[in-house]
């Protein structure tokens, strides 16, 4: 088959309109990149694998039985997409700006050594919204529970010191969009699906960084994001419980300071 640009992966959990509304902005863009594009249905009852099937026929869909983690989806939706150079995590509460697409290939095609890139996300309101980081530490984490994100720490941890006026490198970009090389991909492995919800998007850079890639922010390439993450906003809740145990999975695997020995790499 013909080499397409991108393997676009959407994984939905009855984020119903919010979905339908990222597929719209995607297929309205009139960037020239070629993608084959799968929709991830986690077991939804939000009928909106139905309506998106209806109206972009193009639009593969595979339905879960029951509900699975992230990692385990997006893993699927990557295992069934053969044909893009490069490979875009796509959460359901983005809304593309045009340009995206276009700005994020163009950077990989000329930077051969990044493995993953990032867009400039925006709030709803336009505001900017932090998703390229620092590795944590476990007090980077403690001070983000206690809301002190206006502390030396965390601003360094958020990259919020920095002017972001050009792609730059980053420890980790979040996974709400990400575009990874799929030759990188192919020597580091999927994402660990030992991660249920959050912390794989870190786990994934932390060992791209590893095998020699590079991770890059690239401001000129844009979108919306919701950021419909309960884990952040109830941390009692399934969805913090769930930011605790990836914390902790994630720190077993590559140690308390992985920031440190990313340096020392």
């Amino acid at each position: 088959m013909m080499p397409l640009d991108l393997s676009i992966v959407v994984v939905n959990h009855n984020h119903g309109p919010l979905a339908e509304s990222c597929f719209e902005s995607l297929y309205a863009l009139p960037d020239r990149v070629r993608f084959e594009m799968i929709l991830i249905d986690n077991a939804c009852t939000d009928g909106a694998a139905r309506r998106i099937a209806n109206r972009f026929p193009e639009v593969r869909i595979h339905r879960n039985a029951r509900p699975r983690g992230f990692a385990a989806n997006a893993n699927t939706g990557m295992r069934a997409l053969g044909c893009g150079r490069y490979l875009l995590l796509l959460n359901p509460d983005v809304v593309c700006i045009p340009g995206m697409l276009h700005q994020l290939v163009l950077f990989m095609d000329t930077h051969p050594e990044a493995g993953i890139a990032a867009p400039r996300l925006l709030n709803p309101d336009g505001s900017p919204q932090p998703n390229c980081r620092h590795f944590p530490t476990p007090g980077t984490l403690a001070m983000r529970v206690l809301r002190l994100n206006a502390s030396p720490l965390v601003r360094r941890y958020l990259m919020s010191d920095r002017p972001h006026v050009a792609a730059s490198e980053a420890d980790w970009v979040t996974g709400a969009v990400l575009m990874a090389r799929r030759a990188a991909v192919e020597r580091v492995g999927l994402l660990d699906e030992r991660y249920f919800l959050y912390w794989e998007d870190m786990d994934w850079c932390y060992r791209m960084r590893h095998d020699g890639w590079k991770v890059y922010y690239v401001p000129e390439a844009r979108a919306v994001h919701a950021l419909q993450r309960e884990g952040a906003r109830r941390p009692f809740s399934r969805a913090g419980r769930q930011q605790l145990l990836g914390a902790m999975k994630f720190f077993h695997k590559f140690g308390w300071n992985a920031g440190a020995q990313k340096d020392a790499a």
